[in-house]
């Protein structure tokens, strides 16, 4: 039960350090600093949390102690922030209004993301499910942000945001490997319950279409 708390407190504060470097960006009102910032966040990634000096700012100032590693190699705190800092900065990339375009949405789990891809791209359906499935299968967090970096790269092109802060909690837990099957279940019920949802509602608008040629 401890071990269990523990955990849900750095999930949370996981989450919560996210949310809030990611709404301090949004607030900013240099535009051109903000996207400065933004430019060097994706230096990382693909990169080891403290490998770019440039960086540390980023990931370390106000840092929870409890997420802090300890020596020479990153706790798997740091692992899932700076993968998920990293990576919104490179699904930010070429969209200048944070207010309208921040591709940080609460809610929005990145199994749904990948759902609203499919209902933007209904030709895509095989490849995106495959995708998806070949990235969610991939035995670590390494593996796993490589297949990412491609899907963001899409959700990107469609305007499609991802809970940031939520998916840096996922990131920290696929790198344990008595709770990477949980993740992973999450994933695929968030997707599945969207998809559901979409096909839901498009076999309701053709229900509700009248039949060529009826006056009805």
């Amino acid at each position: 039960m401890e071990e269990r708390s523990k955990t849900e407190s750095r999930q949370s504060d996981i989450a919560g350090f996210v949310r809030r470097k990611l709404m301090s960006l949004q607030s900013n009102p240099n535009g051109a600093a903000v996207r400065a910032i933004l430019a060097k966040m994706r230096r990382g990634v693909g990169e080891q949390p403290g490998a770019i000096p440039e960086l540390w700012d980023m990931l370390f100032t106000d840092l929870p102690e409890s997420l802090e590693g300890r020596g020479s190699k990153p706790s798997r705190a740091e692992w899932a922030i700076f993968a998920a800092l990293t990576l919104f900065a490179l699904h930010q990339q070429g969209k200048r209004n944070l207010e309208s375009e921040f591709m940080f949405q609460e809610k929005n789990t990145f199994g749904r993301a990948v759902a609203q891809l499919i209902s933007r791209n209904l030709d895509d359906k095989e490849a995106i499910i495959k995708r998806f499935n070949v990235a969610v299968s991939a035995a670590d967090l390494t593996g796993f942000s490589w297949y990412l970096r491609n899907i963001i790269q899409l959700c990107k092109r469609e305007d499609i945001p991802i809970d940031y802060a939520a998916l840096a909690k996922d990131l920290y837990d696929y790198q344990n490997p008595e709770r990477i099957d949980g993740v992973r279940l999450k994933w695929g019920r968030d997707f599945y319950r969207e998809l559901s949802s979409f096909e839901d509602s498009e076999n309701d608008g053709a229900a509700e279409m009248p039949e060529k040629g009826s006056n009805g």
